[in-house]
């Protein structure tokens, strides 16, 4: 029997963690300097037992095992959290859970973490499909950033 999700005491599993998309690109901070950026975002709802509200929890869930905060402040430095696994891959750790996200990137972008190239994480509480293309997703950071649906954080290599 299927029931309706509860959006009481979520905790990070490995399916929460393994569900969340990811997308990697570089940009430039306001000095100048070479910047890593790393967006999560949840997958859109699956079944009618999925709403909206639960994957809002779920993301919020995750932003506070990062320690993330709102645009509306300085994003704060949430410690090393990325581990190079491959030329082509990296793991990001989460605090309260021994699982971590396996993020395909370029190897542009983690020969850059290989040399302390810090890294801007963003965390969308909106759903993206992992088949969005660049001009969704920059609409979506647009749109997040208005909204303030958007969470931030710097991290960089453990």
């Amino acid at each position: 029997m299927l029931t309706h999700a509860s959006t009481r005491s979520l905790t990070i599993s490995a399916g929460l963690i393994a569900s969340l998309a990811t997308v990697t690109w570089l940009d430039t901070a306001p000095t100048g300097a070479t910047l890593c950026c790393l967006l999560l975002v949840p997958q859109p709802p699956r079944s009618r037992y999925e709403s909206q509200t639960v994957a809002e929890q779920r993301m919020r869930t995750i932003a506070e095992a990062l320690h993330l905060g709102p645009a509306t402040e300085p994003p704060p430095d949430i410690g090393p959290r990325l581990r190079p696994i491959t030329p082509t891959e990296v793991a990001l750790s989460f605090d309260s859970t021994p699982y971590r996200k396996r993020i395909p990137a370029g190897r542009s972008w983690t020969l850059l973490l290989g040399r302390r190239t810090p890294v801007a994480l963003v965390l969308g509480l909106d759903p993206l499909t992992r088949s969005a293309t660049p001009a969704e997703i920059d609409s979506y950071l647009d749109l997040g950033t208005l909204r303030q649906r958007l969470l931030f954080g710097h991290t960089r290599t453990e």
